[in-house]
């Protein structure tokens, strides 16, 4: 690690970090003849992104460093509209850091890390109300309408016996699938 990579960490979680902006920076300004690639190794019509970034410091030899990453989209702020781009930047500083810029305490993006942060504090809660709340929800519709409803039927129901109202199933998640069991209880 270079004092410039150094000089440019950041905290978090106690631990520090370089933006993959200045590693890509790093990497352009001092491997004149290298190169840094991606391809996108999903497939392009799904919604769970997966990029690999490969990294040549040299583009005439063999040498070669890669990253992987993923992204849902939809998940999160960020992938609502950019999770192929947010996925392309945490592979190409994945690959760089697997060439050791910008590696301090961890091999881990700043992204990678503040999703690990929001994950932590939530994804359990998630994972238990997503197969909790959703099954429970899907099976009071069930109850209802039987196993093949309209999604028409299914708004309908929901919002007559929830009083909440939602354009589509598509918009049902764990936040609104609680708040619409716990008024349908009501």
């Amino acid at each position: 690690m270079t004092q410039d990579l150094k000089d440019k960490a950041i905290k978090i979680q106690g631990k520090e970090y370089v933006l993959v902006a200045d590693r890509i920076i790093y990497f352009n300004h001092n491997y004149e003849n290298g190169s840094i690639t991606t391809q996108l190794v999903s497939d392009p019509t799904s919604d769970h992104i997966i990029v690999k970034a490969t990294v040549k410091p040299n583009a005439n030899e063999q040498r070669e460093f890669t990253g992987y990453s993923q992204a849902v989209v939809g998940q999160g702020y960020i992938n609502k509209t950019s999770a192929l781009e947010n996925a392309e930047t945490s592979a190409v500083g994945r690959a760089l850091a697997m060439m050791g810029i910008g590696v301090i305490d961890s091999v881990a993006s700043v992204d990678e890390v503040k999703k690990a942060e929001l994950s932590k504090t939530t994804q359990t809660q998630c994972i238990h109300f997503r197969t909790q709340g959703l099954n429970l929800l899907r099976s009071k519709v069930a109850k209802e309408l039987g196993d093949n409803p309209k999604e028409e039927d299914i708004l309908n129901l929901i919002a007559n016996k929830s009083g909440i109202v939602i354009k589509s199933t598509k918009e049902l998640n764990e936040a609104n699938a609680k708040r619409i069991i716990e008024a349908w209880a009501e």
